[in-house]
C-alpha cells in the first residue's frame, strides 16, 4: 500500500523543485547574456586620425583595415604618416579592449578566483596579469605644419615635371 507523503515533505520538495527551476532559468540567461558579451567584446571598432587621413578598424585580435586617404601622401611626408598610422592603430587597439573589457566585465569581475575556492592556491587572476603584454608606449605624430625637407617639397609639389 502507498503512503501518502507528509505535507511538511511535499511542501519541502515543492520548495526545491522552485529553487532548482529558478536556477536553471537564471543559468539559461547568464548564458546568453553571456554568448551576447562575448559577441560585443569581438565587435570591430573604427578609428580616424585626427587630421581625419588614417582610418583604423580593429577589433581585440588585430588590426583588421588600415585606410589611407589619398590626400595623405600630399598632406604629410612619410615620417608624420607613418607615425599616424601608428598613433591611430594604437588608439583603435586601445578602444578595442575598452569594448572587450566593457562587454565582458561583469562576468570576469564576478567570477572566483582559484584561492576563493582552495585556500592557498595560486591566483589564476594574477597570473593572467602577468601574462598580459604591457600597454605599448603611444607614438604622438609629429604636427602637420612640420617643416619639410627640401627633397619633400621637390616631389610634393612635383618640381621634378618643370
Amino acid at each position: 500500500m502507498r503512503e501518502e507523503m507528509p505535507e511538511a515533505t511535499r511542501a519541502g520538495n515543492d520548495a526545491l523543485r522552485a529553487e532548482i527551476e529558478s536556477m536553471l532559468a537564471s543559468y539559461e540567461r547568464d548564458s546568453a547574456e553571456l554568448v551576447a558579451a562575448q559577441q560585443r567584446a569581438v565587435e570591430p571598432v573604427t578609428v580616424w586620425s585626427d587630421d581625419n587621413l588614417v582610418r583604423v578598424t580593429a577589433n581585440v585580435t588585430g588590426v583588421i583595415d588600415v585606410h589611407l586617404e589619398p590626400e595623405a601622401f600630399k598632406r604629410s611626408t612619410p615620417a608624420t604618416l607613418g607615425a599616424t598610422v601608428t598613433a591611430t592603430i594604437q588608439e583603435a587597439a586601445r578602444r578595442a579592449t575598452s569594448l572587450r573589457t566593457e562587454a565582458l566585465d561583469r562576468f570576469t569581475g564576478s567570477m572566483p578566483d582559484l584561492p576563493d575556492l582552495v585556500p592557498g592556491a595560486p591566483s589564476a587572476k594574477d597570473l593572467l596579469a602577468r601574462l598580459a603584454p604591457p600597454a605599448p608606449e603611444t607614438v604622438t605624430p609629429p604636427p602637420l605644419d612640420a617643416p619639410d625637407d627640401d627633397e619633400d617639397a621637390y616631389f610634393r609639389n612635383r618640381d621634378y615635371l618643370r
